[in-house]
């Protein structure tokens, strides 16, 4: 009788609820696992586990790789190695480990980067490269357009520092890039809202001599231009949008100088021959494409404007003459820096017979 009564007890206490008093915890469970251990790690300084010296060349394109690292302060700090090295390879007269160009198409990404220590350090890495080693343009162009159009102020604002640099040490060069002109043009009248009403100025149209495309402009569209440009990121990006575009326009639409005694020399030189190099073979490529006789139609945006008077041509027939002509006129009315910017650019389009 004694066992049975405590094998039933027993039963019992399984079914029955702890009564815990107040702050006192619960016990253990037995079957529970222990998770106060801690893990041991190895932690390496560098992430080559080889112990010799590393030589510049290793450094540097080491340093270039960590540019797609997912840490930001891997990035900033490999931007700034790799400045310090290019300024002490140029110092020293010796050649870049790794040519600008090559430098430049790993760190053209970064432009659109959401760190600003990280743009800070690219910009100074850009400006030390040798400007006449940087190689094609069109990736850099890009990615500043898609900077200039981000959702970011900052980004907005480094990409046109971005162009500032490239007109400084390209200059005209830039224009050689397939729908450099055009399509940077198209880019600052989406960002002003310079746009005509009447929804003209593209590529078929035929204006008039003085650039007028005949659409109407109403002081209710023109008026759009300081007020998006302030309510987006304030004053200071639209001056800097402005002084861009001045700073481009005066790029694009400046003829090269030209040098007076270049005939006299010419004909010197060819005596007693009269103009003879002007009937030899075309030094430029394609010479007769703008007559189009058996290519596609024309893409007005993509295409390349090697003269100036080309590009004039174009900014006239798309309808952009008029249109900034009129924005600028209303940027003007802001008066403080806005105004003197806009002065800027209405100055700059003078050049196209604004």
């Amino acid at each position: 009788m004694g066992s049975s009564t405590k094998k039933k007890k027993e039963k019992a206490q399984d079914f029955q609820k702890a009564k815990l008093k107040v702050g006192k915890k619960r016990p253990t469970n037995t079957n529970a696992t222990s998770t106060s251990f801690s893990a041991k790690s190895i932690v390496f300084q560098q992430q080559s586990v080889s112990s010799g010296p590393r030589d510049a060349n290793s450094l540097f394109n080491h340093n270039l790789s960590l540019l797609t690292s997912k840490t930001e302060t891997q990035r900033r700090d490999a931007l700034q190695y790799l400045t310090t090295a290019c300024l002490a390879c140029i110092a020293g007269g010796d050649g870049l480990p790794q040519p600008a160009s090559v430098v430049v198409a790993k760190a053209q990404p970064l432009i659109l980067d959401g760190n600003a220590g990280v743009r800070s350090q690219l910009l100074k890495l850009l400006k030390v490269l040798p400007a006449n080693e940087v190689g094609g343009l069109e990736q850099v162009l890009l990615y500043t357009r898609a900077g200039m159009t981000h959702l970011a102020t900052d980004i907005r604002l480094f990409a046109l520092e971005v162009l500032d640099w490239l007109l400084a040490s390209q200059g005209v060069s830039v224009m050689f890039v397939p729908g450099a002109w055009v399509k940077t043009l198209r880019t600052f009248q989406n960002l002003l809202g310079w746009h005509n009403t009447g929804g003209g100025g593209g590529a078929t149209q035929n204006p008039s001599a003085t650039g007028d495309t005949g659409d109407k402009w109403t002081h209710t569209t023109a008026s759009k231009t300081t007020s998006s440009g302030l309510s987006a990121g304030g004053t200071k990006l639209l001056v800097h949008q402005l002084n861009t575009l001045a700073h481009f326009l005066t790029v694009g639409l400046t003829s090269p100088a030209r040098d007076p005694s270049a005939s006299v020399r010419r004909t010197v030189e060819l005596f007693p021959l009269w103009h003879t190099d002007a009937h030899l073979l075309p030094k430029t490529s394609n010479p007769y494409g703008y007559l189009n006789l058996f290519g596609a139609p024309r893409d007005a945006e993509g295409e390349v404007y090697e003269g100036a008077e080309d590009r004039v041509e174009v900014f006239r027939e798309l309808g952009l003459l008029a249109s900034f002509t009129e924005g600028v006129k209303e940027a003007k009315k802001e008066g403080g820096e806005v105004g003197r910017a806009g002065s800027g650019v209405l100055k700059a389009l003078r050049l196209a017979g604004a």
